[in-house]
């Protein structure tokens, strides 16, 4: 009886244990879904990242993804035109870090020639370096 007892106090603690657990690790995640980072890119890059998510091949289920993330690129560079910007000049863009996330991953499906590979290059590290606040 009393191993019984033991038996069972010992599984409901290790339940409480997991769920505390899982909890924290949920909770972990959501705020990290919630937290944004503003990496700054000069307007031509910004061009150069649409035109290629334009080609990507994606599935009929990532349409809505692929919207959402190029809708974030479009808009700031649309004003900056209306506004007569230089296409050196600096735009900063919020992303949530679930978007860099997915525009990252549609951007790993670009197809690109050897010349554009540097522009990519700078491009996917100022997202990574945005996202790894200094230490």
């Amino acid at each position: 009886m009393k191993s019984a007892i033991s038996f069972s106090l010992i599984l409901f603690c290790m339940c409480v244990f997991q769920m505390s657990t899982s909890y924290t690790l949920c909770a972990q995640q959501q705020q990290q879904q919630q937290q944004t980072i503003k990496p700054s890119f000069p307007i031509s890059e910004i061009i150069f990242i649409i035109q290629l998510l334009d080609k990507i091949e994606l599935k009929g289920s990532e349409v809505d993804a692929l919207l959402e993330v190029k809708s974030l690129l479009i808009i700031p560079v649309v004003n900056a035109q209306k506004e007569n910007k230089p296409i050196t000049e600096l735009l900063s863009i919020d992303f949530k870090v679930q978007q860099a996330q997915l525009l990252l991953s549609f951007l790993q499906r670009a197809t690109l020639n050897g010349a554009d590979a540097e522009r990519y290059k700078r491009f996917i590290d100022t997202i990574i370096i945005a996202a790894n606040p200094k230490k």
